[in-house]
């Protein structure tokens, strides 16, 4: 019998090979620890999650079997300690683990979903009924600058995990905020040593080439929503689109209503610069992505 070649499972992949540290190591570190990391009180336990992490792959693997098997604030914590502590490829396992946590008692189930089936459209649309209620603008039907400026941080996250999960990192805020974050860099390579800029080098050619760049803007023109691509052929960071902002007036700058199309206009820093919608930039600023 021929035997097969050893396959990583996930924990080797998350957590690395199984090694032996010293016995002692255990007892007097990691098992010291245990008691604390099994309290009854949710703070004690979440405290001790970091002390855990230092024991190495045993403290990883118990901090690993708290997210596959808990829920709530210590699930929650010990997933975030364990995202910081690994590398890409690690991380896009984890992901599977990502719990569908939120700051004020949304259900992500719905759009967990879709995600999970390919119904790119109806999870896009879903993300836009979440992220309302999340922000308490059903009423209104649109999220304003401010409201994106305020919206809970940990939800922000859970929706950003999961499209980024099911597309295979195509798709998501943070995958946006990438390609946005480049086409700054690119702008700041643009600009001549007095400070001057070149031509066209702006703000509103930036807004263009993230348009272009994420296919929302093709031979010149801003899409509307039902123009867009909703398969994994999409370019990168596609959607979610942004059809829950508040676009604003071209001439004026303030905020308006939708008259109809997907796009309608966007300011930037007080120059007219095309067709998104206020505060869609400030959603990609955010730190928490």
């Amino acid at each position: 019998m021929t035997n097969k070649p050893h396959l990583p499972r996930l924990n080797e992949v998350l957590l690395g090979r199984p090694s032996s540290p010293p016995r002692a190591a255990l007892l007097g570190g990691l098992e010291g620890e245990k008691p604390q990391l099994t309290h009854k009180s949710e703070g004690v336990r979440i405290a001790a999650l970091s002390q855990a992490l230092k024991y190495g792959k045993p403290g990883k693997n118990w901090i690993f079997q708290i997210v596959k098997t808990e829920t709530g604030p210590v699930q929650w914590a010990a997933y975030d300690l364990l995202w910081e502590s690994l590398n890409e490829r690690a991380r896009q396992q984890l992901l599977k683990y990502s719990p569908l946590r939120s700051e004020v008692g949304v259900d992500y189930t719905r759009l967990r979903n879709l995600l999970a089936l390919g119904e790119w459209e109806e999870a896009d649309r879903e993300t836009k009924a979440v992220m309302l209620k999340a922000a308490g603008r059903e009423k209104e039907g649109l999220l304003d600058r401010e409201a994106i400026e305020k919206f809970p941080g940990v939800d922000l996250r859970t929706i950003d995990q999961l499209w980024v999960k099911y597309s295979k990192g195509r798709f998501g805020f943070s995958v946006q905020k990438r390609i946005w974050k480049s086409v700054v860099r690119k702008q700041k390579a643009d600009t001549e040593p007095s400070g001057n800029q070149r031509v066209g080098a702006n703000e509103k050619e930036g807004v263009n080439q993230f348009g272009e760049r994420v296919g929302w803007r093709e031979s010149g023109n801003w899409l509307n929503f039902t123009d867009l691509t909703f398969n994994l052929c999409a370019p990168e960071g596609h959607l979610p689109s942004p059809s829950f902002a508040v676009p604003c007036d071209v001439n004026t700058g303030e905020e308006q209503e939708v008259l109809g199309r997907w796009c309608t206009a966007f300011c930037f820093g007080g120059v007219r610069c095309g067709v998104l919608f206020l505060g869609w930039w400030s959603l990609l600023s955010r730190p928490d992505l």
